[in-house]
């Protein structure tokens, strides 16, 4: 029996196939970790996260406002260091507008650029997190929000899978939508391995046709093994199988 979810065994081919990729992906990410050393991340930064002391530059997010330091955003982000050096509007102004993420999750994102740490209060606000570092292109936070997710899901009891609200496929497809390719092929491989759980949740028939097949294909239980399963109960409750003593 093959779940998929453990590796110890790795007895199909789907299973051989997503190890590789989910094992370059681990690689890619302790990369990522290992670019600059720990001493290069004062956690004494978190003291000017939100605070005006110092501050050259205010986001405007949902009506509020948040202060910020160019250096260190110049300094931890490509797409800032590009914006505030280019030719820019942010690179003039003080006051820069945000659209498109909550005034919690930028802050969280500030809050790795200044700390280099992150703590996600869960897979929702965690894939909130993945959504605003590709915005900004921050590759390393991407990669430890996947492992989040991953991690999460992977350690969920199945009476929980059932019962939870997240919808899982609306996660696959932001998962698609923001280029998180590890994090979209375990997800569409998770869907598969649980498919008695997920296949009676509505979302389910949202899968694509591509991603459909694959789940049909890839399936557990698969329709042989239920199959021959149905045969041995029926099997071990024939008359072939009651002692002939009694």
């Amino acid at each position: 029996m093959c779940t998929c979810l453990n590796y110890s065994h790795l007895g199909c081919t789907i299973c051989k196939g997503f190890k590789n990729k989910f094992i370059n992906c681990l690689r890619n990410c302790k990369t990522y970790q290992a670019r600059k050393p720990l001493w290069f991340y004062n956690t004494s930064l978190k003291f000017f996260l939100n605070k005006p002391m110092l501050a050259d530059v205010v986001f405007e997010i949902q009506g509020t406002t948040v202060p910020a330091h160019r250096a260190i955003l110049v300094a931890r982000c490509e797409v800032m260091a590009a914006m505030f050096n280019g030719n820019y509007m942010e690179a003039k102004s003080v006051l820069i507008p945000v659209y498109g993420v909550s005034k919690e999750t930028f802050l969280s994102f500030l809050e790795y650029l200044y700390t280099d740490s992150c703590c996600p209060a869960g897979i929702f606000q965690a894939m909130c997190l993945l959504i605003c570092a590709e915005m900004y292109q921050v590759s390393r936070l991407q990669h430890i929000c996947e492992l989040f997710i991953i991690t999460q899901l992977q350690s969920m009891p199945s009476r929980e899978l059932a019962s939870m609200n997240l919808d899982i496929v609306d996660l696959l497809k932001k998962a698609k939508f923001h280029h998180s390719d590890c994090l979209s092929t375990w997800l569409l491989h998770f869907i598969a391995t649980n498919y008695l759980i997920f296949s009676q949740k509505p979302e389910f028939q949202d899968l694509s046709v591509e991603e459909r097949s694959f789940v049909e294909k890839h399936r557990w239980p698969s329709n042989m093994y239920l199959k021959q399963l149905a045969e041995y109960r029926k099997y071990i409750h024939s008359r072939k199988c009651r002692c002939l003593v009694m």
